[in-house]
C-alpha cells in the first residue's frame, strides 16, 4: 500500500489497548503521521464472571446476542468450545462494521446493524423488530452505558446483562510530561479512554500544548467535554476508519 502524506508534520498520541494501538498505528502511518502509542487501557475478566457462565449454559434460550465491541465478540466466544460456538441458534445484533468483522471471523453472520454506529441507535433499531417477549443477551463490557438495556425492556425484551469483560484504566507511573511537548493530536475512541488519559494528564497539561482532541463519536465527545478539555473533530462514521477519515 502507497503512503498517503496527507497528516505529514503531525504527531498523534493513541492510549487504547496494545492490540487497539496496533491497528490505529498502522493506518495512521499510511497516512504519513508521526505515532506515539501509550497503551492506558487494559482488557480484563469481569469482576464477577457468573453472570456469563449462566448465561453461557443457557444460550440455547436467547432469541438475540447482541454485542456492542469487537472486545465482547473476542471474549465472549474464548468461554466456548469449537462444538458449543455450532449449537449456538440465535441472532445476532452487532453496533458497528468492526465489531461486525469480528463476529465474522467467528465464523457467525449479523442479523443487524444500525444505521448509524452507536449503541442507543442499536437498541431502538432492534426493538422495531419486534421483541415482546424474547430473551435478549447483552455481551459486553463491565461499565457499559445502561441505556440500551432500558430501551430493549421498554420493548418487552427479557434483557439478560453478562459483563464479559473489563475495561481498565492503566495508570503509568512517573511518565515524563515532555512526551505531550511534541503531540499536535490526540485520538480517542471510547469514554474508557477519555478516563485513562485524564488518569495520566491533567486537561490543563493537554490544553496548554493546544493539542487537537478527535474523538470517534459524540458519546466519546460528551466524556471529553466533561474532563474540560475541547473536541476538535468527531466522526461522523464511529469506526478507526471513519475518525481518520474525518481528520484527514
Amino acid at each position: 500500500m502507497t503512503k498517503s502524506s496527507k497528516l505529514k508534520g503531525r504527531r498523534f498520541l493513541i492510549t487504547r489497548t496494545v492490540e487497539g494501538n496496533r491497528i490505529e498505528r498502522e493506518k495512521l502511518e499510511d497516512l504519513g503521521a508521526n505515532v506515539v502509542e501509550l497503551p492506558f487501557i487494559e482488557i480484563r475478566p469481569p469482576s464477577n464472571p457468573v453472570k456469563i457462565q449462566e448465561a453461557v449454559k443457557k444460550i440455547q434460550q436467547f432469541d438475540w446476542i447482541v454485542f456492542t465491541s469487537a472486545n465482547g465478540v473476542k471474549t465472549f466466544f474464548s468461554k466456548f468450545k469449537e462444538k458449543e460456538s455450532e449449537e449456538i441458534k440465535a441472532r445476532f445484533a452487532c453496533v458497528g462494521s468492526e465489531t461486525q468483522r469480528e463476529l465474522e471471523a467467528q465464523g457467525f453472520k449479523t442479523s443487524l446493524v444500525p444505521s448509524e454506529f452507536l449503541t442507543l441507535k442499536l437498541g431502538h433499531e432492534l426493538s422495531r423488530l419486534g421483541l415482546n417477549g424474547k430473551r435478549v443477551l447483552l455481551a459486553r463490557a463491565e461499565e457499559a452505558n445502561p441505556e440500551i438495556a432500558n430501551v430493549l425492556r421498554n420493548a418487552g425484551a427479557i434483557v439478560v446483562e453478562a459483563p464479559v469483560y473489563s475495561t481498565q484504566a492503566r495508570k503509568i507511573e512517573n511518565i515524563d510530561m515532555r512526551i505531550l511537548d511534541q503531540i499536535t493530536d490526540i485520538t480517542l475512541t471510547s469514554p474508557s479512554t477519555v478516563k485513562a488519559l485524564m488518569s495520566n494528564f491533567t486537561a490543563e497539561e493537554i490544553k496548554s500544548r493546544n493539542i487537537k482532541i478527535h474523538s470517534i463519536g459524540p458519546v466519546t465527545a460528551e466524556s471529553v467535554k466533561k474532563a474540560g478539555l475541547e473536541v476538535t473533530t468527531i466522526a461522523k462514521e464511529h469506526t478507526i476508519d471513519g475518525l481518520l477519515r474525518t481528520i484527514t
